[in-house]
């Protein structure tokens, strides 16, 4: 296992964009200090992000989180954070040059496709008031439903279970398993994997699995920024809006 300088992940205190690296570190048994942003009570950065904000130490060159310090260095921005990691794990040379692309291509994917989707449903009402929402809600899942079918032909097709299998967990697992796990978390019963058995053997047999479970447990946290408690009140409403 590589040696690594004191290492610190900054994010607000949610799943997020930083929920993989979590993942990841737990799995390969990399220490790491977390530095959680605490939200406010009503949803959204609390009094402890503004103040933060300017301070280009901590939030890096873009004023965005997450932030990773690996030793001396500060590195932003997600998908450069974990392509970083990649590197640093030792994963690149592990990897084929045609699995390395599979790795990044997956990555970007599922950032761009399911994180961003996902977190926009979380928001729309605020960030759009009036909003249909109802309308919002069913375009996000038919979005969401379109790419998981994607993700059963490619996955299946690149024979990712048996790769998974033969190699350390790798950024892209946690990813993926991650989520898998939101989507269901978010929409329920209108995302349940039984339509995608490729989805359903990854996410049940993940190598990862029992790790990510129990980062999942240790440190209850929403989704996005908005809160447990409005998160918990817009995905009680979702079934309802989506069967309208």
């Amino acid at each position: 296992m590589p040696k690594h300088p004191p290492i610190t992940l900054r994010y607000f205190d949610a799943r997020g964009r930083a929920q993989p690296f979590r993942y990841l570190f737990a799995a390969r048994g990399v220490a790491y200090r977390e530095d959680l942003v605490p939200l406010s009570t009503g949803g959204g950065a609390g009094a402890a992000w503004p103040a933060m904000k300017e301070d280009r130490t901590r939030v890096g060159p873009f004023h965005k989180l997450p932030v990773l310090h690996y030793g001396e260095r500060t590195i932003a921005e997600t998908l450069v954070i974990g392509v970083f990691l990649h590197r640093a794990l030792g994963d690149l040379a592990q990897l084929s040059d045609d699995d390395n692309l599979r790795h990044a291509m997956l990555v970007s994917s599922l950032y761009g496709d399911v994180v961003t989707p996902i977190a926009m449903l979380l928001w729309a009402e605020a960030l759009y008031p009036g909003v249909d929402y109802a309308g919002f809600a069913r375009q996000s899942l038919g979005r969401i439903h379109g790419h998981l079918g994607r993700l059963e032909t490619t996955l299946a097709e690149w024979r990712w279970a048996e790769s998974m299998r033969a190699r350390p967990v790798m950024l892209a697992d946690c990813l993926l398993w991650e989520e898998l796990d939101v989507a269901q978390h978010v929409f329920g019963v209108n995302a349940r994997l039984e339509r995608f058995p490729t989805l359903a053997r990854l996410y049940a047999e993940s190598p990862g699995r029992a790790g990510f479970k129990k980062v999942l447990a240790a440190h209850a946290a929403p989704v996005t920024g908005r809160g447990l408690a409005a998160e918990a009140e817009i995905i009680g409403r979702l079934p309802g809006l989506l069967a309208a």
